[in-house]
């Protein structure tokens, strides 16, 4: 982040001091609150925070972690490899919320999400209006970016990682406005984001990029641009070296570094994970994105033109990044946002002398006096407080609307009494039904393959989708893996061929949910029965055992 120089109008800060003046909600209580009318007005309500199955096998990893007091290090989820290294790489937010589960079930899960999408989307707005020093632009530009985010919220530890990292904007902002000692708090804002998140080696660009914004800065200085260029930056490359031995501090010390150095640089399994594609630009709430998109390449452009090189290198970087996967959109759109207000801002006071606009910048500008003085009002955020205590009450109530549970339409939860009745252990299903089943039904039951496309690897990926497909040995591969379960969509290839196969049984056919099961014991097919206790002998046959 840069410090803003942008010309805004003067407008002396005046306001009442009466105490019932704090009480009314401001802009910032608004940008609050905006999560949580979108979720109820926009969005089909809470269980769109539950539409992703991980969040199934993240809070089961927790309640393993409170009950043996330690991180896991090998997979007990899987049938198919279970005992093999596993990095447990989100755990602090399996914990925390292993926990909200065990005292207030999955509507407290969504409900502590609810309020941290809020806090995501009141400290842009904060951030934002530090920038540019419009209210009134940074509400509108929080409501753009907080919609174009709604692509990826989730009930997972992603969420945390918006957050830090509009923590680290601030903090960065502070530094590059002179207060350069709050930098060292962020080696402590690491060490949390690497024990939550994967996505913690942000801050440290952005501490890099704010390096490098500082050095270019002091190539005007041509008689000793190497100094100045060292005395600019020399903070900002301290605190990234303090942030990077913080994130070190994890259950798995550096190998947690190589191994998501690793996993997002294996192009053949992203390839696979539908969050990493490209964006669907048919999807509604991308438009948003696209409006931020376009803004973003005039911001970075201004940002160049201002002096403001750290900004315009994080611009440009996420917009790539959110081109080609769609999970970094919401990290560009946070980014992107306080530059954009600022452009916005200069622009608007440059066009106020063309008669043209002279108007429309006349009522902004008068909107812009009557909001700031009252916007710096302390506030003691009462509207927000009553409100978040409502949403509590109707959380636990589970009154309709409220009740947060996993969508029955789109995870197999008719399947559950078969599966609990047949007394499956070795089900086959789709990666997500799988993080769904292990919610429900561990440990009594294992899974052939779950979310965890990370610790899987694509050649087993690929095993998984060969056999949806129906490739010609699938049959032989349920045998192999000595399956006693298969749970499809009807419009599965591999449904197909369980119809018509003898082998195989229809339990159940729901016209959403089709559950098999063969008519031999699975065992049968297996030679060893050593092999079959862990699941290696599919694993062996097709070279995918470690």
């Amino acid at each position: 982040m840069q410090a803003t120089a942008v010309q805004s109008w003067d407008v002396t800060h005046t306001g009442s001091s009466r105490w019932y003046v704090r009480l009314f909600p401001s802009l910032t209580d608004f940008a609050f609150l905006l999560p949580v009318f979108l979720l109820f007005v926009m969005l089909p309500g809470p269980s769109i925070l539950l539409g992703d199955g991980d969040t199934g096998w993240h809070i089961r990893t927790g309640d393993w972690i409170l009950q043996h007091r330690m991180v896991p290090t090998v997979d007990f989820f899987s049938f198919t490899k279970a005992g093999q290294p596993w990095f447990a790489w989100e755990w602090g937010w399996d914990v925390l919320f292993s926990a909200v589960h065990h005292f207030a079930g999955l509507a407290g899960v969504v409900f502590v999400n609810v309020l941290l999408l809020g806090f995501i989307s009141a400290l842009l707005f904060r951030l934002i209006r530090r920038c540019s020093g419009n209210d009134l632009l940074a509400f509108l530009l929080t409501i753009l970016s907080t919609c174009g985010c709604m692509i990826h919220w989730l009930a997972r530890p992603h969420l945390f990682s918006w957050l830090f990292v509009l923590i680290f904007a601030h903090i960065i902002l502070s530094a590059e406005n002179g207060n350069k000692r709050l930098l060292w708090y962020l080696p402590l804002v690491t060490l949390l984001w690497a024990n939550i998140h994967g996505a913690f080696f942000v801050g440290i660009l952005m501490l890099l990029a704010s390096a490098i914004g500082e050095a270019a800065r002091a190539l005007g200085n041509t008689e000793n641009w190497l100094s100045a260029a060292w005395s600019g930056s020399k903070a900002y490359l301290t605190c990234v070296l303090a942030c990077a031995s913080a994130s070190l501090v994890n259950p798995y010390t550096w190998r947690l570094h190589v191994h998501i150095y690793r996993y997002l640089l294996d192009s053949k399994l992203l390839d696979n994970i539908q969050e990493y594609q490209s964006i669907n630009f048919h999807h509604g709430p991308v438009i948003f994105f696209e409006c931020m998109l376009l803004l973003g390449v005039g911001s970075a452009l201004w940002c160049l033109r201002s002096g403001k090189i750290s900004a315009a290198i994080l611009i440009v970087l996420w917009a790539h990044l959110a081109l080609v996967s769609a999970r970094n959109a919401p990290i560009f759109l946070l980014i992107a946002a306080p530059w954009t207000a600022c452009m916005l801002q200069d622009t608007a006071f440059r066009v106020r002398s063309v008669r043209a606009f002279k108007s429309i910048a006349a009522t902004l500008s008068e909107i812009c006096n009557e909001l700031r003085p009252l916007e710096r009002i302390k506030r003691l955020h009462f509207v927000s407080a009553v409100i978040v205590l409502f949403l509590a009450g109707l959380f636990a109530s589970s009154k309709p609307g409220f009740a947060a549970e996993f969508d029955t339409r789109k995870f197999p939860a008719e399947a559950i009494p078969v599966i609990e009745a047949a007394k499956a252990s070795r089900i086959f299903t789709y990666d997500q039904w799988g993080d769904y089943l292990i919610y429900r039904l561990y440990p009594s039951e294992r899974v052939f393959m779950d979310g965890r496309s990370d610790f899987y690897g694509v050649e087993f990926v690929n095993r998984y989708q060969h056999m949806i497909a129906a490739g010609f040995d699938s049959e032989a591969d349920l045998k192999r893996f000595a399956i006693d379960m298969v749970i499809l969509k009807p419009d599965a290839p591999l449904a197909t061929l369980l119809k018509q196969s003898r082998d195989w049984k229809l339990l159940l056919d729901d016209g959403r949910v089709l559950v098999f099961q063969p008519r031999a014991t699975p065992r049968d097919g297996v030679q060893s029965s050593s092999v079959l206790r862990n699941g290696r002998n599919g694993l062996e046959a097709f070279g995918l055992a470690s």
